[in-house]
């Protein structure tokens, strides 16, 4: 069957979808980057050192960010 649409995203695509979706960016340690949503109150850090995430780590994303 079909591929999954969260596999291979780069951490500029997540840092991307996440800013159109609400999150402002926020204070992070090393190469992370924070995003923060008021409305929702959900936090993240993508790692900007890595060139893509796994399907596991997408999932995760998705439910720290609500």
């Amino acid at each position: 069957m079909g591929k999954s649409v969260l596999k291979n995203w780069s951490p500029r695509d997540v840092v991307r979808f996440l800013k159109k979706n609400g999150f402002e960016e926020h204070k992070a340690k090393g190469d992370h980057c924070g995003l923060f949503n008021a409305e929702n109150k959900a936090y993240t850090e993508v790692d900007n050192g890595r060139n893509s995430f796994t399907q596991r780590e997408m999932m995760a994303f998705v439910e720290q960010t609500k």
